[in-house]
């Protein structure tokens, strides 16, 4: 019987955390409280698997994937991805990844859908004729034909959450993270949605998921 050799693409070793807030006391007064987000958290993920992190909204999820694609610095512990330390090497890290962040707000509202995604591939540096063809697949894959030339500020909730998609997978990345994909979508395009993240698995992608809808979670990943 073969045995295929899985290796690890994420490591997460003992992450932390914290967040200084001020809480209002009384009409005038705050005091400031500390907001541990992160304790410690250590895990892997295998080259080529969907990976989920199940968690109720303000579990830390959004944080942790932040301190992964190197948005964010840890308080402790390390984190290693395709390779490389997020903290001393984040231009690699960023270089192979892509991210799609809940509640996106890196789309540019003055621009078109495809505006956006030529902007966003110029910065991958992805050359320009390769980048063309790419939009065109990447639009062709996830059926956003009809409002790509549009200006992202007459889009809907749900056809934002479509572009942050497509914003995610214009460097090709070899690993790609979703932070509750299909949260702002329908019914119908949340089920659109959740196949082609199997279809990016299929074509050798590691999908590290984020979700609190647990249905998902059991359909999607691996772990």
């Amino acid at each position: 019987m073969k045995t295929t050799e899985h290796h690890a693409v994420i490591i997460a070793e003992n992450l932390k955390k914290i967040y200084e807030t001020k809480v209002p006391i009384g009409l005038f007064r705050r005091k400031k409280k500390r907001v541990i987000a992160l304790k410690g958290v250590s895990f892997s993920v295998n080259e080529g698997e969907i990976f989920g992190l199940l968690g109720p909204n303000g579990a830390g999820k959004t944080t942790l994937i932040k301190i992964l694609t190197t948005l964010l610095l840890p308080d402790a512990g390390r984190a290693i991805v395709n390779g490389f330390d997020v903290v001393k090497q984040p231009e690699e890290v960023r270089k192979s990844v892509g991210v799609m962040l809940m509640g996106e707000r890196a789309l540019y509202w003055k621009l078109t859908g495809r505006e956006n995604l030529e902007f966003f591939g110029s910065l991958y540096k992805v050359p320009k004729d390769i980048l063309k063809k790419r939009i065109n697949e990447i639009v062709e894959f996830l059926g956003i034909q009809e409002f790509i030339d549009r200006l992202v500020e007459t889009y809907s909730s749900g056809q934002k959450v479509l572009l942050a998609f497509a914003k995610a997978l214009i460097n090709d990345a070899s690993i790609i993270f979703l932070d509750e994909p299909t949260v702002a979508l329908d019914p119908r395009r949340a089920i659109e949605v959740r196949q082609k993240i199997k279809k990016l698995k299929e074509e050798g992608k590691t999908i590290f998921l984020t979700t609190h809808i647990m249905q998902e979670a059991e359909e999607l990943c691996d772990r």
